[in-house]
């Protein structure tokens, strides 16, 4: 959690790699500015820290992340590796590095497939993880989003990483030696071929923890721009030194050497592809070809800065800008590009749903269930193509496994409930944003909304619970009461969309279940809890209880998971103060759990308790739009000044600058939404709930052309609520806005002041949309 914690090394280096100053002798030796590329300025890209959120632990997450390599949306990330091959790939507390490794992993809690790492080794050949591995120092390491550098001091030698869309980059520098290796290694099983005199490596890493069918494999060559002097396999710590070519099963992998006079540099081009190795050929050729390295880094450079510069802020200090910057990059590498070009530049991929090689866009690695609530929708406001262009994506991943996916890395994967790639097709279709096929995409809809064939990775476990009884029962399926209020919200979803096509008869149907959330709602406790199939509630109601009828939370988490009826949850809870003293409630009770049907302490529970703010439990998402339902009863201010407080304290420039998982980009995405001013509380109607702005001004970059800006007058740490607002010019007097009122670019002023405006936004014509409310 970032509780203020002190990191004034990483800090200073930072400052002095932004600025381009010297942090000391050695380290501006080891990284010199390329001589073809200017010193970097203070550009977007130059705020951002790779290393937020690397100080976690599989006990305690402050993000879960780990410094990538890549561009936007990139189909193969890089990372330096610190672990053995888990889940918590790079950790800041560690000590040495073993790899860098080309990876694909979405999140520690899923895992990594088609991975592989290279690593540099002076002197005696070691091949096994732990005793290759150099130690290192933060003090000499420079982390970017696109250049990694580090000084391997066990090896006095540097590395050096860069990357395109499907490929990476490295270059070595070596002291004198006879004896200098570069250790590629194949995680978990695959294979690897030595070509010496070619100067190449190729292989194929194959595996994947589930969720993908057919012969997959990442499939890599790897170029180097000096002569071997010496190769060979290993496994393990098996070492073979022989002229064969292939080295196959288990975790394989192979070593080049060379003999190296003192700064001799090596290269090492690496393409990437999940159709074949001929492809991976093709990848390497087209981005990279005879680039240099520096070149390449200018171009990571180039492109990242392309897409961050897309939101200018004005009024944030430096930990303030490092904060945006750094979010807006997280949410920018998920989900990854999965599709590649042939050699007529005509867009194909190899499908994880049916095993065979298609046309067109497919991406993966996006947990819907949290990626749903802002990061898509952040992308419908800059990246409406890309947004297209990934809904087309799950359409085709409909038409080659017969379901939209619920969780990709890279196929089905059966992780979370709810079907939200509704949300993300309903959301963009109501926006505007229409180049796909609707036909099939609502044909894909209707399909999770109403086949119980499957469930798992595949559409909606208790489906016919669900339609017969209208919840979901606690005693014959786990996470029931959670499943209830998720099929609801995805319901009504879908329902927009059937009526928006005409479908009238699906439209009435799907918006009555939409209202099953109901159905759960114990009146006489005044919250969501598990109901069983016979009728009655489940016993020993604890709202502090996790787990059971609940996903990764308990009731005081759920009771809100009203996303496209807020007021129709107000009215259950007894009106306007009876819902908002409970919201009041939930943020100031002593935070507390029991581990229900988890029998243990989960990582999401002590983040809650160290967040201190109640049963609030930001680090997990079904809370995530809860500081926004004040605005839903006429009371916006009390949401400002909470939002705020989540703002300035759960999140920071620092290692530890993430609360819980940053989970595909949703963490960082609440986070620029919430500094805005807005937050899309319900996706599937085009609208955001105001909260307070950070910043004097924000100016949004927007397709076509356009802008937006969004000012803050008199904006300060103590000035966080609003007292009045104006649209173009013209008083603004409801606590929402349209996207259409947005992306027609156009100016949204606040005044702001030091203490609440009770007035503003508390007449019912001026709350947010809900169901019950038709607006």
């Amino acid at each position: 959690m970032y509780f203020r914690f002190q990191f004034v090394i990483l800090l200073t280096v930072l400052t002095c790699v932004l600025t381009g100053s010297s942090a000391g002798a050695s380290s501006s030796a080891a990284f010199p500015p390329p001589a073809t590329v200017s010193p970097p300025g203070r550009e977007p890209v130059d705020y951002v820290n790779p290393l937020v959120g690397t100080a976690s632990t599989h006990a305690f997450s402050n993000g879960n992340t780990y410094p990538t390599v890549a561009r936007p949306f990139g189909m193969t990330a890089w990372t330096p590796q610190t672990g053995m091959d888990s889940g918590w790939v790079y950790r800041y507390g560690a000590k040495t590095i073993n790899g860098l490794k080309a990876t694909h992993q979405p999140s520690p809690w899923i895992g990594d497939y088609g991975h592989f790492s290279f690593m540099p080794v002076v002197g005696e050949l070691k091949t096994h993880m732990q005793e290759r591995a150099s130690s290192f120092s933060h003090e000499r390491e420079i982390s970017q989003p696109y250049y990694y550098g580090v000084e391997l001091d066990d090896y006095d030698t540097t590395a050096e990483l860069t990357a395109t869309e499907r490929c990476g980059f490295l270059r070595l520098t070596y002291p004198e030696s006879r004896h200098a290796h570069l250790v590629l290694e194949v995680f978990r099983t695959g294979e690897v071929k030595l070509f010496p005199r070619e100067q190449k490596i190729t292989g194929v890493a194959r595996f994947h923890r589930d969720g993908a069918e057919g012969p997959f494999g990442c499939y890599f060559v790897a170029r180097v721009d000096r002569p071997f002097s010496s190769w060979g396999c290993f496994s393990g710590r098996t070492v073979t030194k022989t002229d064969k070519k292939a080295c196959s099963n288990g975790n394989v992998g192979a070593y080049i050497g060379f003999e190296t006079s003192a700064g001799d540099k090596v290269h090492v081009m690496v393409g990437t592809s999940f159709i074949s190795l001929k492809q991976a050929e093709l990848n390497l050729e087209r981005e990279i070809g005879s680039k240099s390295f520096s070149r390449i880094k200018w171009e990571g450079r180039k492109a990242w800065n392309e897409q961050l510069s897309k939101i200018r802020i004005e009024g944030g200090d430096g930990g303030q800008l490092t904060t945006f910057y750094t979010a807006f990059y997280r949410s920018l590498l998920f989900p990854r590009m999965f599709y590649e070009f042939d050699s007529a530049g005509r867009m194909k991929h190899y499908s994880p749903y049916d095993g065979q090689i298609h046309a067109g866009e497919m991406y993966t690695d996006t947990g819907f269930w949290d990626t749903f609530r802002a990061v898509f929708p952040l992308f419908t406001i800059l990246f409406p193509d890309r947004d297209a262009s990934m809904i087309r994506a799950w359409i085709n991943a409909y038409r080659e496994g017969g379901w939209f996916p619920k969780w990709p890395s890279p196929g089905y994967r059966d992780c979370m409930i709810g079907t939200h790639v509704e949300s993300v097709v309903v959301d963009a279709w109501t926006k505007g944003i229409r180049d796909f096929d609707i036909d099939t995409a609502y044909e894909a809809c209707i399909k999770d909304a109403t086949d119980p064939t499957e469930g798992g990775g595949k559409g909606r476990r208790g489906l016919v619970p669900y339609f017969e009884k209208g919840y979901v029962p606690c005693d014959l399926v786990k996470e029931a009461t959670a499943r209830t209020l998720e099929f609801a919200y995805d319901d009504w979803c879908i329902a927009r969309l059937a009526e928006a096509l005409g479908k009238t008869v699906d439209a009435r149907l799907l918006f009555k279940q939409a209202q099953n959330y109901r159905n759960v709602f114990d009146p006489a406790v005044g919250f969501m809890r598990g109901r069983m199939s016979d009728g009655s509630w489940r016993d020993d109601f604890d709202p502090a209880e996790w787990g059971g009828p609940f996903t990764e939370g308990c009731s005081w988490h759920y009771t809100w998971s009203v996303l496209h009826d807020v007021q129709g949850l107000i009215d259950l809870m007894g009106g306007d103060e009876l819902f908002v003293r409970r919201l009041d409630e939930m943020m100031e009770t002593k935070a507390r759990f029991t581990v229900g049907s988890y029998g243990r302490v989960i990582h999401e529970m002590s983040e809650m308790l160290a967040c201190r703010m109640g049963q609030y439990a930001h680090g997990n998402q079904p809370v995530h739009h809860v500081l926004y339902l004040y605005n839903y009863a006429g009371q916006p201010w009390k949401g400002a000044r909470r939002i705020r407080n989540v703002v300035d304290t759960l999140y920071g420039p620092g290692p530890d600058g993430l609360c819980g998982d940053e989970d595909n980009g949703q963490m960082s995405a609440w986070y620029l939404f919430s500094v805005l001013g807005f937050y899309p509380v319900s996706p599937g109607h085009p609208s955001y709930v105001i909260g307070s702005p950070r910043f004097t001004k924000v100016t949004l970059d927007l397709p076509g052309g356009k802008t937006f800006r969004v000012i803050a007058h008199r904006n300060s740490d103590r000035n966080m609520y609003i007292q009045g607002a104006r649209l173009n010019g013209q008083p603004l007097e409801r606590s929402w806005i349209l996207h259409q009122e947005i992306v027609s670019g156009g100016t949204l002023e606040f005044d702001m002041g030091p203490e609440p405006n009770r007035e503003w936004g508390r007449e019912p014509q001026n709350r947010p949309y809900s169901m019950s409310g038709n607006k």
